[in-house]
């Protein structure tokens, strides 16, 4: 299709000089068909409204995965030295701030072309994504695809090891690479004592952060953000120097294995067993009795033939669950660091919903101790890994399964929503179940959530019973309690929701 088939050019740039506020939707699907001339008439249109003042990010990106679809089309004309050069000159307009931009290096990677791979590996060693995020996007390409020549990016990706967003993903590609055969050798096999020095000076910086008392929250993120990048960078340059094969490195490897962090703890041990190292292996063997390693460990270990001396309690599906639950603890995202303590509080085979077959779960207390005391809660692993923050203890196995199959479930025809803005018939079916829990004698009923499981209406409502306050949720049929006086982190409206769905969904999936 020519150039002049797209007359939707004009509308699109309509609406990326819209302001960001503007919610303006328009089909972008068109852009993945560009020839090489509407390829450059699209870059040219962008560079000219860029002139003229910042383009919205988020459209931006929308743009820009419409041309990452393109990139990938068997049928897609490569990219022309002008469309490269526009290319390249808005990657560099937007600048570092930007995060839509490294969808522009994507592109580049998935065209897989001589000159484009070229440009892609001179960018990313000269003005790389600053965000490591980014950089995953850009690089991804390289990990999925296999028709291009990996010469054409190393060992100038190499260069790019500088810039502290890039040196652990350009690592983790060297290393991906070996492992597939796809290189003769390692890519930093020349450099094998750069890496060597590198990994040594990284533990240095991570065991003087470790004795860092600092308490200031601004510090404490940076200090966080520097252990994270130190850590990712360890752990590539562990499996670099195993790769590679060369004994020098073991005193680098021992050093490693001595920082407490587990991970790091983790991949020295296998890279020195990978080296032909005894006490490696023994090192490796042992750690399979730390949850939140265990998982990693076992692969290693089936991968080196050294499960066999790994301890059959470690191997169960239950202590694989537990190491599930302790992983899913240590993310950024969740608390961040390992439970100290991890306790089988429950373990049954049933059905759950979204399975065809009846599924181990289990339910464990997980405990950490804190500055301000100790905090305990239980979490579930099988069907799913999850947490909540508020506190599940007093609560007994069913009603806990319960509450995670509620949270857990997604239909169209379970849905619930905010009292306040329900409109007029629903208010009064809300008002209706509140008479009903005022009846069943609480008081102080406040309705919060109105719901529909399968077309059975139910209130969940904040509520006061013989002078406690709780939550209260009712149906057409009966009235369940979840206290909550006394309790720091009690039941909310969304995990007695949960319960109520659960119990509903549990009954009916395992009949007695």
């Amino acid at each position: 299709m020519t150039e002049s088939g797209f007359p939707q050019f004009d509308e699109l740039f309509s609406m990326l000089r819209e302001p960001a506020a503007v919610r303006e939707r328009i089909a972008l699907d068109w852009i993945a068909l560009l020839t090489d001339a509407g390829l450059t008439r699209l870059l040219s249109g962008i560079l000219e409204l860029q002139a003229s003042g910042p383009v919205p990010e988020g459209r931006l990106a929308d743009v820009f995965r419409q041309l990452c679809v393109r990139a990938r089309s068997q049928h897609a004309q490569p990219l022309s030295a002008e469309s490269r050069e526009m290319l390249l000159r808005l990657y560099a307009g937007l600048g570092p701030g930007s995060h839509a931009r490294s969808l522009l290096l994507q592109v580049l990677a998935t065209a897989q072309q001589p000159d484009d791979l070229r440009a892609f590996s001179a960018t990313m060693t000269e003005d790389p994504p600053t965000d490591r995020n980014d950089v995953g996007v850009a690089l991804a390409p390289l990990f999925q695809l296999r028709a291009y020549d990996p010469a054409l990016v190393f060992p100038t990706l190499l260069g790019a090891m500088s810039h502290p967003s890039v040196a652990a993903p350009i690592m983790d590609l060297c290393n991906y690479l070996t492992r597939e055969g796809r290189v003769p050798q390692h890519p930093a096999a020349t450099r094998k004592h750069e890496l060597q020095a590198l990994l040594g000076d990284l533990v240095q910086r991570l065991e003087k952060l470790a004795e860092n008392e600092e308490t200031e929250p601004a510090a404490l993120k940076d200090r966080a953000r520097q252990v994270d990048d130190g850590v990712s960078l360890i752990v590539a340059l562990c499996d670099a120097c195993a790769l590679v094969g060369d004994k020098e490195a073991v005193g680098k490897l021992h050093q490693a294995f001595e920082l407490k962090h587990r991970r790091v703890r983790t991949e020295a041990a296998a890279a020195l067993a990978r080296l032909g190292e005894t006490d490696g292996e023994k090192s490796l063997v042992a750690l399979a009795a730390e949850p939140v390693c265990r998982l990693r460990v076992l692969a290693y270990a089936e991968e080196l033939g050294l499960l066999d001396r790994v301890a059959a309690e470690h191997q169960t599906l239950s202590a694989r669950a537990e190491a599930d639950l302790a992983l899913w603890l240590a993310q950024p995202s969740q608390v961040g660091i390992p439970p100290e303590g991890l306790e089988l509080v429950d373990e049954r085979l049933q059905y759950w919903p979204g399975y065809d077959d009846p599924v181990e779960c289990y339910l464990f207390r997980f405990t950490y101790s804190l500055a301000n005391g100790q905090y305990s809660n239980i979490g579930i692993a099988g069907p799913l890994t999850h947490a909540f923050s508020a506190d599940l203890g007093d609560l007994g196995p069913d009603d806990i399964y319960a509450a995670f199959a509620g949270w857990d479930a997604q239909h169209e025809e379970i849905v619930e929503r905010d009292v306040a803005g329900l409109p007029g018939p629903e208010q009064a079916e809300a008002a209706r179940l509140a008479r009903r829990i005022r009846d069943n004698g609480y008081s102080s009923i406040e309705p919060l959530l109105l719901g529909s499981f399968f077309g059975d209406r139910f209130l969940v409502a904040r509520a006061t019973r013989d002078s406690s306050s709780g939550i209260a949720v009712a149906d057409a049929q009966d009235v369940w309690w979840f206290a909550s006086a006394g309790k720091v982190l009690a039941l909310g409206p969304v995990e007695a929701s949960c319960i109520y769905k659960g119990r509903k969904l549990l009954r009916s999936f395992n009949v007695q």
